[in-house]
């Protein structure tokens, strides 16, 4: 995870500033320890759940519908914090772990064409295949591709790391494998002012929402001082 957490991190600046981000790549033999200067790639990363896991949703609808409703509203919050007139949004392809753990497959008309209100710099491909929903194991039958598959369990790999970063964890040895996260998680906190001049800047935002009297709430996720129990993101 380690590995991987520095390499995702690294793939998300914004930009380099000249400054290398070696990544610790193992040792050669000898002792002689190996690094990698990794890229700025640009990539984003939008860290977004439902707090209470839709245990307050009561209004119906299968499991499905629920993780593609409050996909779209992250997506859509990300899209608009992230992206701008100088740097468009363009989405060529929606990827999800599988579609088995939901009984059915992706509702491309709950998450796409139900977004109200998207910014003239966020757009999405215009293709029949624009969702894909097959398994993220490559060695799988009927995955997907092998690179996509890479990219997914990147992700995944991602998301525990900012789990543990916030706070939320089960084993110690997760907090030094979520380091690098972890100092761009405190440069988040510090507010825009500080991601301004990092080169981090526009690469991830974290928030949740929840039910409160019928209502869609929003906010940000703050670290979790105490440690506790894992957490649950959509």
């Amino acid at each position: 995870m380690g590995l991987y957490a520095g390499f995702g991190v690294a793939c998300l600046r914004s930009t380099t500033k000249g400054l290398p981000m070696p990544i610790f790549m193992g040792q050669r033999e000898g002792g002689r320890p190996v690094y990698a200067d990794i890229a700025a790639h640009g990539m984003k990363f939008v860290l977004f759940r439902e707090r209470d896991a839709h245990a307050e949703w009561t209004g119906g609808g299968d499991y499905g519908s629920k993780v593609e409703t409050t996909f779209r509203f992250g997506l859509k919050g990300g899209l608009h914090f992230l992206g701008s007139e100088e740097s468009p949004i363009r989405i060529s392809r929606l990827h999800f772990d599988g579609h088995e753990h939901l009984g059915r497959h992706i509702d491309r008309q709950r998450i796409v064409d139900r977004i109200q209100g998207l910014r003239e710099y966020c757009t999405f491909a215009r293709r029949v295949d624009l969702i894909d929903d097959r398994k993220s194991n490559h060695e799988a039958p009927g995955s997907q591709s092998y690179m996509d598959c890479q990219f997914l369990q990147l992700v995944d790999i991602l998301i525990g790391g900012f789990r543990t970063a916030l706070g939320y964890t089960t084993r110690e040895i997760h907090k030094e494998l979520a380091r690098p996260i972890l100092t761009r998680v405190k440069e988040y906190e510090r507010g825009f002012a500080r991601m301004r001049n990092s080169r981090w800047r526009d690469s991830f935002v974290m928030s949740q929402c929840y039910l409160e009297n019928g209502k869609w709430l929003f906010e940000g996720v703050r670290r979790k001082r105490d440690g506790g129990t894992q957490l649950k993101l959509c």
